[in-house]
């Protein structure tokens, strides 16, 4: 089996390709959709996207580390966060996005078997990795552009206001008890930041 790399670790040999990059993600997202995240393995991917194992572990270190990876991308959080439109609707934009990722039935599935991982499984640390830290770091930099231009009051504890933000969602998302909506996350935002008149 190939040396797997350590998440942030650089790798040697070639130059990353991005059309290589885009056929691993593209050829995760179809097994997710299809099968859940049980369905999402290094050789499946492989397969489908016509690569080898070794040059997938060049990307990610494991195949929930892909599947995280597919399945943010799929969520369109990314793009909502970075669309030309004023910091305060983009972040609006970005919560929605995840709110309507996790309403869908693959958004469930992912849901469903975060919440029975074990808070050290590759599975567990790929959702921290590739979905939570990313959406956390785009919120962040929306954060400051509001500040910046504003829009918002300035929150006394940045880590504290993101916090404050995840919480509730992911509680939802492993607790099940209630679902994730637009309007919850209108909600919470109301609730957390607090808008100049």
């Amino acid at each position: 089996m190939p040396r797997q790399p350590s998440p942030g670790t650089p790798t040697r040999g070639r130059p990353r390709d991005p059309r290589t990059r885009a056929a691993i993600l593209a050829a995760a997202r179809d097994l997710l959709g299809r099968g859940g995240l049980t369905a999402v393995t290094i050789e499946a991917i492989a397969q489908k996207a016509g690569v080898s194992r070794p040059t997938i572990y060049r990307y990610w270190p494991n195949a929930p580390a892909v599947a995280m990876a597919a399945f943010l991308e799929a969520t369109g959080a990314d793009e909502a966060a970075k669309s030309p439109r004023t910091a305060l609707a983009g972040l609006r934009a970005q919560l929605h996005a995840l709110a309507d990722a996790f309403a869908a039935p693959t958004g469930r599935s992912v849901a469903a078997m975060v919440a029975a991982a074990q808070s050290e499984t590759e599975l567990a640390k790929a959702f921290r990795n590739e979905f939570i830290a990313r959406n956390r770091d785009a919120t962040r930099a929306l954060l400051e552009r509001c500040v910046a231009n504003r829009s918002i009051v300035e929150p006394e504890d940045m880590d504290l206001t993101l916090d404050l933000i995840f919480g509730p969602l992911f509680y939802r998302l492993l607790m099940g008890h209630a679902p994730i909506t637009r309007g919850f996350v209108d909600q919470l935002l109301g609730a957390v930041i607090h808008a100049r008149g």
